[in-house]
């Protein structure tokens, strides 16, 4: 009976050990080329399918603390829930309209670092029309899984680019302001 559990344990230990940072942000970018290549699905499933990964790979509240900097702290719980629900669809939208130009580009992943082992830096080269595209994941190890919270596209990071964009509504409306104002713009694409 011990060998029979401590068998299990080792399976659970290696099977966590699958997921690593690598592992993870490889079948993020999988699963997100297999939405992109599939045009026969009808855009709102690709846009619901789109959520789902993201969902399932991104560290949300990871983002949203970095996105909103010091306003995080002072933000009601409420605020912050609010804020991460307008922001994943935010994100979705975003890369919803990246997908609809989606032309059999290539992903090359490099290596990854592990750094204080909870964050981690997955490096990979986009191959897009004869040009190679370097590209940085970044990734938080949170409740025993490996999640993106940031990505660094020829040097430009996903988060540094919302926060700069997000700056300016974040000091005169606070988080609460920012959400409504992203509920606006999403409504006006819909």
């Amino acid at each position: 009976m011990k060998k029979f559990i401590f068998g299990i344990c080792l399976l659970v230990i290696s099977a966590a050990g699958l997921a690593s940072p690598k592992s993870v942000t490889e079948q993020a970018v999988a699963d997100i080329l297999s939405i992109a290549q599939n045009k026969t699905l009808a855009a709102d499933v690709r846009k619901e399918q789109l959520e789902g990964v993201i969902k399932k790979y991104v560290d949300l509240q990871a983002a949203s603390q970095r996105v909103l900097a010091v306003h995080w702290r002072s933000a009601s719980d409420e605020d912050k829930i609010e804020f991460m629900r307008v922001f994943r669809k935010i994100l979705t939208s975003t890369y919803f309209n990246l997908l609809q130009q989606y032309e059999n580009e290539k992903v090359i992943f490099g290596d990854e670092q592990i750094k204080k082992d909870r964050y981690a830096t997955v490096d990979s080269v986009v191959l897009s029309g004869g040009k190679e595209i370097p590209v940085s994941y970044r990734l938080i190890f949170r409740n025993e899984e490996w999640k993106l919270y940031d990505f660094v596209a020829e040097g430009i990071s996903m988060i540094r680019s919302f926060s700069s964009d997000y700056s300016s509504v974040l000091r005169t409306g606070g988080v609460s302001g920012l959400s409504k104002a992203l509920q606006q713009k999403l409504d006006e694409q819909n």
